[in-house]
């Protein structure tokens, strides 16, 4: 009888594997998701207008059926639209890994999130009018996040560092 037992206490569990695998139901993790990003006025799909400023440069892009820049004069990626729309969905979609609160921030010297009037700032208008406003600071000491001020959220967020990064991806790459 023990010589049977492992065989049988094996067989048994891996019918029970087995109908569990049959018998399972897994959620689908897209069919809840929820946008959890800074853009929360408007979706990126309803964004009309663009302007991007880093220094003294300016972009400016606008959307009627696609995303084209207002200046041409101004070099830009032949694949514009889809890196737009792609920092659009990171701003609407990508949650910030931390906001340091108003007393947080007060405690180390402004130098040390690098947000500098001369900074990458993004402005983001809708059709209806509404606007959203971002500069990305520097990237944290890990070098996984980068601080952010955006009008209307106090303290400061601490957004993954492909966000700042695919909107300089818009323009080009880092400039300055």
């Amino acid at each position: 009888m023990r010589r049977l037992a492992w065989p049988l206490a094996a067989g048994l569990a891996f019918a029970f594997l087995v109908g569990l695998a049959l018998q399972g139901e897994r959620r689908d993790p897209m069919q809840d998701f929820k946008p959890a990003g800074l853009l929360t006025a408007f979706t990126p799909e309803d964004a009309r207008e663009i302007e991007i400023t880093t220094g003294a440069e300016v972009w400016r892009f606008r959307r009627d059926t696609t995303w084209q820049a207002i200046e041409p004069s101004k070099t830009v990626p032949a694949d514009i639209a889809q890196r737009i729309d792609t920092a659009l969905r990171l701003l609407r979609n990508s949650a910030p890994l931390r906001v340091l609160t108003a007393d947080e921030v007060a405690r180390v010297p402004p130098s040390d999130y690098a947000l500098a009037s001369d900074g990458l700032r993004v402005q983001v208008r809708a059709a209806n009018g509404a606007a959203f406003r971002i500069q990305f600071g520097g990237r944290n000491p890990l070098g996984s996040a980068r601080y952010a001020k955006v009008d209307g959220i106090d303290g400061v967020p601490m957004l993954p560092a492909y966000v700042g990064d695919a909107w300089e991806q818009v323009i080009g790459g880092p400039r300055g």
